[in-house]
């Protein structure tokens, strides 16, 4: 008989904990996603490479931004604590250090971001048939994974 592997890769028992410094500090559970999307890291290009007129191609490793967007219903209480974050930027022309940790029980892992920032958001959700969900974009300078 074959080997059963784990065929559970659900995120509907993810939880996403954001924290950032001096406005939610003991952090924050994310809550109500949006309906085909919770939160997403976009691809990141790792190496530099270029093509020399010879045909030679060279490589290098370079340092990368990891980009970290989070999609939350109009009516999640997580979005007025997101659109706190943005204004409190506005209102004090500064950027509030940022963090994120995501659990995914499903694959046994964790997630964690580190020294981050809001890069940008949705604020009001636009008015549709029904209200559509925001995105809010976090921008991380470090990525740590484990198992759990």
């Amino acid at each position: 008989m074959p080997q059963v592997t784990n065929m559970d890769i659900t995120s509907a028992n993810a939880e996403l904990v954001l924290t950032v410094e001096s406005l939610f500090p003991s952090g924050i559970v994310l809550q109500m996603f949006g309906t085909d999307q919770a939160a997403n890291m976009d691809a990141v290009d790792i190496t530099e490479t270029r093509m020399g007129v010879d045909g030679k191609m060279v490589a290098g490793y370079t340092p990368v931004i990891y980009p970290v967007t989070v999609t939350l219903e109009a009516s999640s209480p997580s979005r007025f604590s997101l659109s706190t974050v943005w204004e409190a930027m506005a209102a004090n022309r500064k950027i509030y250090v940022c963090g994120l940790v995501c659990t995914l029980p499903s694959i046994g892992e964790r997630l964690t971001w580190s020294t981050g920032v809001l890069k940008n958001g949705v604020v009001v959700p636009s008015l549709q048939k029904v209200l559509a969900p925001t995105t809010w974009l976090f921008h991380f300078e470090k990525l740590e994974r484990a198992k759990i």
